[in-house]
């Protein structure tokens, strides 16, 4: 190859120019050990020249591999005998060129697995390759390719073979770990939640998750499938959260107070069913979604005991970057046995404004079951603070208040609760600490239950 005889030839120069000008500097100088100024001019022109030569060198590097790429790209289709020393060099300078593609994977910020993947909201995700890189790696392929088969001496027009890749397993974990301290000086400690979770893509539109919680009683949370062979489109079947309620739906990584609100739960809980969703982005400010599903009923690790089955729809609009208007209906009949199965609707919508470090949320939900109607909303707002510490990047001030009545048909047993709270997020949004003081009232009869929480949330 050129580029071998080019730099062999450069090193034997650049080590006969060594010593030409090295040892008459050491003759010149040992005759003039006095005269320090022309040491030094000597040592300086010495430098000068090394410099020019290093350059030089560097330029003919450059233009022997811009003469290999030329070579690569007109390599002849047709067979032949090929020397293993040519060989064994085709494959360094192949070595090279992989090596220049993950430099400029890095250096476009794009340095993604070929592998496409669900998003978070169970949505096809095509990968978003940058082209140079995409063209030089298939160029790369088929030139790999049609040297392994000179090697084993069948012909360069054989075709590549297609890397298939078969999944990747992403794990993600976390803890909450609770100080609570109530009424009349009591206070403890609590293991909360210690939930590890599984997610894994079988290929590019099919991704499987598993999550349990080990805090108190081992047992299985989610058990879900998820299909999306568009990323407008996205199918999932399993044990999950039914899509009903903004703060329900809320990962608990992700919920702004230590306790959620008592609205959610009014309606549906974990339960086994299928759902399908249809994701429209119509700019970065405006978009769609909308899920539709049926479900079991019967909640949580729990079989079904009537033929009965719960609908449930969904839509999330945002508006303008800022809004997002969710309303949900949730309707079927208990799980109960035909005699006393009775009929449930459940609805409710919420609304949620977000701007710059501002965020104001409200959602209301109304619920009945047979001859019982509940209801409940809450109201809450936050202002977050940049603080780029070493330890501590953002703080948190928040305020929510929600009210709740289990019996619309009974006086006096409304509850409210007025939620105080600050929250240190060390890295911005997996480890934090949260402090919450709650405030509740009960109408009738008043009782003594406000507390003071603390949550320390670490997760990966």
């Amino acid at each position: 190859m050129k580029k071998r005889k080019l730099w062999s030839a450069s090193k034997a120069l650049l080590s006969i120019a060594v010593v030409a000008l090295v040892v008459p500097l050491f003759i010149g100088t040992t005759a003039q050990a006095q005269d320090f100024g022309e040491l030094l001019a000597a040592v300086e022109k010495v430098e000068a020249n090394l410099k020019a030569m290093i350059a030089g060198e560097s330029s003919a590097r450059e233009q022997a591999m811009e003469e290999l790429r030329a070579e690569l790209g007109q390599r002849p289709e047709t067979g032949g005998a090929v020397s293993s020393e040519h060989w064994t060099a085709l494959m360094n300078d192949i070595e090279f060129l992989k090596a220049e593609v993950l430099l400029l994977r890095s250096q476009t910020g794009e340095n993604r697995e070929q592998l496409a993947s669900i998003d978070d909201d169970g949505f096809y995700d095509p990968p978003n390759e940058d082209p140079r890189v995409t063209k030089l790696t298939e160029k790369l392929n088929e030139v790999n390719a049609s040297l392994k088969a000179m090697q084993y001496g069948q012909g360069s027009t054989s075709k590549p073979n297609p890397s298939v890749k078969h999944g990747r397993i992403a794990l993600s974990a976390f803890v909450h770990e609770h100080f609570v301290s109530g009424p009349e000086e009591t206070s403890s400690f609590v293991a909360k939640r210690a939930r590890l979770t599984v997610k894994g893509d079988i290929n590019e539109y099919a991704q499987i998750k598993i999550q349990g919680e080990f805090a108190k009683d081992p047992k299985l949370l989610d058990g879900q499938v998820t299909i999306s062979p568009h990323h407008q489109w996205s199918f999932s079947i399993g044990q999950y959260k039914p899509p009903f309620g903004t703060d329900f739906l809320t990962s608990s990584t992700s919920t702004p107070f230590v306790n959620r609100s008592k609205a959610s739960g009014l309606a549906t809980n974990r339960d086994v069913g299928a759902t399908i969703s249809y994701r429209r982005k119509f700019n970065s400010d405006y978009s769609l979604k909308l899920t539709a599903g049926m479900f079991n009923g019967s909640g949580i690790n729990t079989s079904d005991v009537n033929n009965n089955k719960n609908f449930v729809a969904r839509a999330e609009a945002t508006l303008g970057g800022m809004f997002t208007v969710a309303p949900n209906i949730y309707a079927g009949k208990t799980n109960e046995v035909d005699a006393l199965k009775e009929k449930l609707v459940d609805f409710g919508s919420s609304l949620t404004w977000k701007w710059r470090h501002e965020i104001v949320e409200a959602e209301y939900i109304h619920s009945k079951h047979g001859d019982t109607k509940r209801q409940g909303w809450y109201v809450w707002g936050g202002h977050s603070f940049d603080l780029d510490l070493d330890f501590l990047k953002e703080l948190q001030l928040l305020a929510r208040y929600e009210q709740n009545d289990l019996d619309l048909n009974v006086n006096d047993n409304r509850t409210d609760r007025l939620t105080l709270g600050t929250t240190l997020f060390v890295d911005k949004k997996y480890t934090k600490i949260q402090f919450n003081y709650e405030l509740n009232n009960e109408q009738g009869e008043s009782v003594d239950n406000n507390e003071f929480l603390m949550n320390v949330q670490v997760a990966f």
